[in-house]
């Protein structure tokens, strides 16, 4: 072998070791996914050395198999999250099975097994303490897990889930996370990036639910963790909340939901200035409506998952614009002074005096007949805006509509027990009409259509 061929194999030997050290860290920092660890000991608390521990998912067929170490220690990372079944067995113990081990988002379940002494046909069947799986001792971040129960029956407004996010301690109405600022929150969806670099989710108190680039529906997501403090370096960056979220995926059963709400304008009170200008009520009316469908493409393997949200709202928006009172569509001006054409210090000059004042070129007529014609259109009906001598305000309803739907979509495919594959994909279509100028001026639009697809393969 010549010296410049074994340069290059050692390069090339290197380079793998290298990327491979790489991958093993990007694997090991993964956000929007699961891990399960712990100990297998006899009843004297001894440690159980080369124990079978099996996890399986009964919804999906979804299985894997560890051996216990020296220490009678396992862990299964990497696990997307879900509800699961551990069964652990060893030469002349019981078979220990425990049901309902929560795996959720961005945390860590610990479950240690006690065998009972016997034969490994015996089976000692117990149902996991799911208390334990929103205490987190493993790391020192603070925040909560959102379980689907949670998502769909806390009440949010518009069926936003991370509206919750002003349910934990330390954060405002505003968005504000233990001192950092509202657009400083990181989103991520199945593990993926979906932050709003334009906006950064300023804005008021749906700041958060602004700040990401595809919207996130109810009946779409699984389960979501929101860490507020002492985030790891796997969850990324900035100082606000870190909010991680997993859409749902479909199972061995069809499952599917249907909804609709409204919000009907009678149920809210017409405003103080309204009253007094003598405008109606302004119009809320909005419809929530949507379903979702998934289930088994093939059993064990294939998977599908759709969800739909529709949202139609009517809302007027109460504006108040500048106009001229009635005597400047008569070419008269009013002002404050004394003088023979003034009474209690309120002056008035009209449109023969105004000529004679500009005589060389004189009052515009047509000048007169704007106003004339927008007091006609826009007579004012109110002195909240406006000098108050010559020009006031016109109050008045303008219709806002928003047009919103969601559509999101996964497919879930196991390979095997140590290859998964899934694919989601979101699409919006939304169209705003925006506050007119007048009642009968055209109101702006904006149209907003973003779409996002992920990949991903889980390989242990």
């Amino acid at each position: 072998m010549s010296f410049n061929t074994f340069k290059v194999k050692v390069l090339m030997t290197l380079t793998v070791m290298l990327v491979s050290a790489f991958m093993v860290e990007t694997i090991n920092a993964q956000s929007g996914i699961s891990r399960v660890i712990g100990t297998v000991t006899d009843q004297t608390g001894a440690a159980v050395p080369g124990a079978t521990v099996k996890l399986s998912n009964p919804a999906t067929g979804f299985t894997r198999s560890v051996t216990t170490g020296d220490d009678g220690s396992y862990s299964f990372p990497g696990l997307q999250p879900s509800t699961y079944t551990v069964e652990v067995t060893a030469p002349n113990f019981k078979t220990s099975v425990v049901r309902e081990v929560s795996a959720l988002v961005d945390s860590t379940f610990t479950l240690n097994v006690a065998l009972e002494p016997g034969e490994i046909t015996a089976i000692v069947d117990v149902t996991s303490n799911s208390i334990e799986a929103v205490i987190n001792n493993q790391d020192a971040t603070i925040g909560n897990n959102f379980t689907p129960e949670q998502i769909t029956q806390l009440p949010t407004d518009l069926r936003r889930i991370t509206n919750l996010l002003q349910l934990q301690p330390g954060v405002t109405r505003d968005g504000y996370v233990n001192g950092g600022r509202s657009d400083q929150a990181n989103i991520t969806l199945d593990g993926v990036d979906i932050n709003d670099q334009q906006t950064g989710g300023r804005g008021g108190s749906g700041a958060i639910a602004q700040g990401s680039a595809l919207r996130t529906t109810t009946e779409a997501v699984e389960e979501f963790r929101i860490t507020t403090t002492g985030a790891n370096a796997n969850q990324g960056r900035s100082s606000g909340a870190q909010i991680s979220l997993v859409t749902k995926s479909g199972t061995n059963d069809f499952r599917g939901a249907a909804f609709y709400f409204y919000r009907p304008t009678a149920l809210s009170s017409n405003s103080l200035f309204n009253n007094l200008a003598g405008v109606e009520r302004p119009s809320l009316a909005r419809s929530v409506y949507g379903g979702t469908i998934g289930g088994p493409i093939k059993k064990d393997r294939f998977f599908f998952f759709y969800s739909y949200e529709g949202q139609y709202q009517k809302e007027d928006a109460t504006i108040n614009r500048v106009v001229p009172l009635a005597h400047m569509g008569q070419g008269s001006l009013k002002f404050n002074g004394t003088g023979p054409s003034c009474v209690n210090g309120s002056c008035t000059l009209g449109l023969a005096e105004l000529n004679t004042i500009y005589n060389e070129v004189g009052i515009n007529p047509a000048a007169v007949a704007v106003f004339a014609g927008v007091n006609s259109r826009y007579p004012s009906n109110n002195t909240i805006i406006g000098d108050g001598r010559n020009t006031g305000g016109f109050l008045f309803n303008s219709p806002t509509l928003v047009k919103e739907n969601t559509h999101i979509t996964r497919f879930d495919y196991n390979i095997n027990d140590d290859h998964q594959l899934f694919f989601r994909g979101n699409y919006q279509w939304d169209n705003i009409a925006g506050e007119s100028a007048f009642p009968d001026t055209p109101a702006t639009s904006l149209w907003s259509h973003p779409y996002g697809f992920v990949a991903g393969h889980t390989w242990s």
